[in-house]
């Protein structure tokens, strides 16, 4: 186990704003500048872009980082991968790539944070109730042996935000092959909003997805959890 490696990406682009400290990233971290395509500016020289090689970096405005986590999916070598934002990074222990290997962990995903009425209930009442609609209508629909699953699960309280998560290569793979199918009929059906924060309601949808996918499958996959630091504006 000594031997594996890793990389934590963290999803940056030129309209971040600026933050009041910036912490130094953990020798596993590197930027990785999110929606490269709509722009000719760049981070700094040298920045990893997500629209190298094959990717989704225009969609990077309904999708946010999902755009880095797609490149990653399809460019990373790493044995463990990751995927976190420049305002939040995983609070992790000294070798936690050791403490993964050691201890047969898959996954760290970001501790969950509690919501109310519901998983579903709370989105649909902070965003626009339709698209979760045609969620569960396409588990209905195209994933049925998923679908009263993900009825139970969502009617839950817990998910993990952000979109954050550290995992195998091979599980981040599976993953991303069920996630973005799902999310693409999702923004296909939902098309663009005017408003430019609810026009990323496929990222806010994919953190509760990434939470059931994991959920789903607790019993395939040894997950942990970690804080998260915020880095405030």
């Amino acid at each position: 186990m000594q031997n594996r490696t890793a990389k934590i990406y963290v999803a940056c682009t030129i309209f971040d704003k600026p933050v009041q400290r910036r912490d130094k990233l953990l020798a596993e971290e590197e930027i990785l500048q999110v929606g490269a395509a709509l722009t000719d500016r760049r981070l700094f020289p040298g920045v990893l872009v997500d629209c190298a090689g094959e990717n989704i970096s225009a969609k990077n405005r309904q999708y946010c980082e999902l755009t880095g986590l797609y490149w990653i999916w399809k460019h990373a070598k790493e044995d463990y991968v990751g995927l976190a934002q420049y305002r939040r990074h995983f609070m992790l222990p000294d070798h936690w790539k050791e403490r993964m290997g050691n201890n047969g962990i898959d996954v760290i995903l970001p501790v969950p944070l509690y919501v109310a009425p519901s998983i579903a209930g709370n989105y649909m009442e902070r965003h626009n109730a339709s698209d979760w609609e045609f969620l569960m209508e396409y588990f209905r629909r195209k994933l049925p042996s998923e679908y009263e699953e993900a009825q139970h699960i969502f009617s839950g309280n817990l998910y993990s935000p952000c979109n954050m998560l550290i995992a195998r290569r091979e599980v981040l793979d599976r993953l991303c092959r069920w996630l973005f199918p799902v999310i693409d009929a999702v923004a296909d059906n939902g098309g663009e909003k005017e408003d430019s924060y609810m026009n990323r309601y496929p990222g806010f949808i994919s953190e509760r997805l990434i939470t059931y996918y994991f959920e789903r499958h607790r019993e395939k996959y040894r997950v942990v959890y970690a804080n998260k630091n915020f880095l405030g504006e």
